[in-house]
């Protein structure tokens, strides 16, 4: 993995914890909320990508699609804590 692989994924992680450390303070209804949006920004931005080609859109589809699996930490837990 290059050095810029391993910058990269260190920072989609960052986004990841992040997400997922402001999504466990807010109500279920809420967190789905700001997922809807979220996924919604994903989509944006690969059609950004795919009208422009510009490696930012990329850049902000895997910042997006990395906190979406910050939400989904969340909800997971939430629904183990609940079995």
């Amino acid at each position: 993995m290059s050095l810029l692989s391993r910058t990269r994924a260190r920072e989609t992680d960052s986004v990841r914890n992040k997400a997922e450390q402001r999504m466990s303070r807010l109500p279920t209804p809420e967190v789905l909320n700001w997922a809807d949006q979220a996924g919604t920004g994903v989509a944006k931005a690969l059609d950004d990508y795919r009208r422009l080609g510009k490696r930012e859109s990329l850049v902000e589809a895997q910042n997006g699609i990395s906190a979406l699996a910050g939400v989904l930490d969340v909800l997971l837990n939430r629904e183990r804590e609940t079995q």
